[in-house]
Formats: structure tokens, C-alpha cells, sequence
């Protein structure tokens, strides 16, 4: 609400970010960003909750857009330190957060955490988060560019919408299952992506999901195993030169564990590793009152953003494992 906005503004200088989108590409203070308007005339997809204690206070922001089953944490705040044996408020507020993503129809809410942070992830498994993958992070350097290899048997290009259907084809090939559970479905209107395709055949070998933004590239890179080191060294200096911002901005790529094997290839690129993370996961099943929706519509604040007590929130919520 209106009258909580210094407290926001004051809890937005020390935040933890636990999305790779908004820390690398779209911005590192998306708090702040809730605060600059107080007239809800559209949803941004960032609904945030506070809870109030005497003149302190607890903030957390999710990123989802309203219908899509996929919900993301972005940030807690104070920067949750050494927790103290009762951490009661920081589960309420993670309660409220969960229970706003499942009332805006989300199944799945996911957090990406550096593994050294040991007292959030604690924090996140005994909200009913449960770690889901590993995946580590690179970042090249703006403008350092390094000659690609020789290369006769792929071809990198920009995807088409026809290329949707086999990157999905692609991905359930690939990716173990229960790491297919944790990834965000790509949207049709945000979605970019370089494909490597085999010159003579034509197949689909490789896809690199891009997030462009104001402060950086994220990338994520899945790549066939057929395809050879070399090869790899090849797409990713391609990919690194086709990219229009790779000369001004930072690129980071998003390895998971399972395309570990990739590591050699960007080294060989002088790109350096800046970050392993776990990938949380909390899954839910939502059953709503009819009064939610009027419950929802009243606390309808800034950006499309809720700023209220998670003790508050009156949803009935199943929770899955």
C-alpha cells in the first residue's frame, strides 16, 4: 500500500536475487522498479508482499505473468542472513508468495540460488522447496571476441516459428525429466533463439534460448551430444558474434549439469565461471474460494503488485511434494 513504500524503497537496498533473468539481463533492483508508480494501470507480472513488524519489515517479489503455470522467485529482502532459530516470518512471507502464484494460476515456483548460500536454501527446502537441478554460470567479457574454428558440417541461425515445435522435440529428447519439470515454457511473443542445424540433413541439433535486456544476455545453450567439441567451440563463438549487444554488454550462458560437458568449450573462449546454483522448485495444486477474486481485485497496488501481509492471504492450498 501507499504508506508501506518507504519501508519498500529502505528493504530494496539490501535484496537476494534468486532470478538469473532479472540479476543478468533485465536489471539488479527490480524492488525499486515496483516503486515508481501508484496507479495499478496494468498487471507487469511482478506481485510483491511485505510483512509488517513494528517498524521492520520482510519484502518478497515473484515474476509471473497472470494464466501461465510457471512462476519465478525474484528476491527476498533484508538479504536473509544467519537465521535465527524462529524463522516464522520469513515462512509466512514465503507462504504468501506461494499462495499469490497459485492464485494466479501458477503450478510451479522456481528459485535459482548461488549453493554456498546455505541458510536461504535451508530457508526455501523447509518452505517446500526441493532442489531440482544444478547449473553453473559463465560470463564473457563485452567485445572479446576469439576466431571460431573451421566448421563444414553445421549452421547457426536465428530460430522461425517453425522451429518451435522441434526445439520442443529437442528438449524432451535431452533433458531428464524431472529437470524438464523445473524449465519455464518459452513464450511466443519473448521468445528468441539461435538453432545449429546439420548442413546436409537439415536436423535440429542445438537450440540457444536468449534473454535480452538492459543490463546483459543470458543464454541457454542445449546442444546435442553428436555434436563434437569443436563443433561446440564453433557454435558458441558463432553464436557470441551474432548476438547484437555482445560488444557492449556482458553474455551469460546458463549451464546445467547435464551439458556439463560444454565447460571446455567455453573456456576454450576465455569465458570465466562466475556462479553454480541449485535450481528450487515448489510445486502446488491451488483450490480458490469464490471471494478470492474480490480479495484479489482490492489489493491490487503498484505495477499490478500486491503489497500486503502474507498472514493475510485466505486461499485454500494443497501442497505436492
Amino acid at each position: 500500500m501507499p504508506g508501506d513504500l518507504a519501508l519498500v524503497s529502505r528493504l530494496a537496498k539490501s535484496q537476494f536475487l534468486m532470478d538469473n533473468a532479472t540479476a543478468f539481463a533485465r536489471g539488479v533492483n527490480p524492488l525499486e522498479s515496483a516503486l515508481l508508480s501508484t496507479v495499478p494501470l496494468a498487471d507487469m507480472g511482478l506481485p510483491t508482499l511485505i510483512l509488517r513488524e513494528d517498524d521492520h519489515g520482510y519484502l518478497g517479489q515473484i515474476r509471473h505473468r497472470a494464466g501461465e503455470r510457471h512462476a519465478q522467485l525474484v528476491c527476498l529482502a533484508p538479504v536473509p542472513e544467519e537465521l535465527e532459530d524462529d524463522e516464522t516470518q520469513w515462512l509466512h512471507l514465503l507462504d504468501g508468495l506461494v499462495r499469490v502464484a497459485g492464485r494466479r494460476g501458477a503450478h510451479i515456483l522456481k528459485a535459482e540460488v548461488p549453493e554456498y548460500e546455505y541458510e536461504v536454501i535451508r530457508l526455501l527446502r523447509k518452505a517446500g522447496f526441493w532442489v531440482y537441478s544444478r547449473q553453473t554460470i559463465y560470463r564473457h567479457k563485452p567485445g572479446h571476441f576469439v576466431e571460431a574454428p573451421e566448421n563444414d558440417r553445421l549452421c547457426l541461425r536465428w530460430a522461425t516459428d517453425r522451429d518451435k515445435n522441434r526445439i520442443l522435440a529437442l528438449q524432451g529428447h535431452l533433458v531428464p525429466s524431472i529437470v524438464q519439470q523445473a524449465m519455464t515454457p518459452y513464450d511466443d511473443e519473448d521468445f528468441r533463439a539461435l538453432v545449429v542445424e546439420t548442413l546436409q540433413e537439415g536436423r535440429l541439433v542445438g537450440s540457444l534460448e536468449v534473454v535480452d535486456g538492459k543490463c546483459g544476455l543470458l543464454v541457454k545453450p542445449l546442444l546435442h551430444p553428436d555434436i563434437f567439441e569443436a563443433e561446440a567451440q564453433w557454435t558458441f563463438a558463432m553464436a557470441l558474434r551474432s548476438l547484437p549487444k555482445a560488444d557492449k554488454l556482458p553474455v551469460y550462458f546458463s549451464i546445467p549439469n547435464f551439458q556439463e560437458w560444454l565447460r571446455v568449450a567455453l573456456q576454450s573462449l576465455k569465458l570465466t565461471e562466475i556462479d553454480r546454483q541449485v535450481v528450487l522448485v515448489k510445486h502446488m495444486s491451488i483450490k480458490n474460494r469464490q471471494t478470492d477474486e474480490i480479495v484479489q481485485a482490492a489489493r491490487e497496488v503498484i505495477f499490478g503488485t500486491s503489497l500486503v501481509s502474507a498472514i493475510e492471504l485466505g486461499v485454500d492450498r494443497d501442497t505436492t511434494p
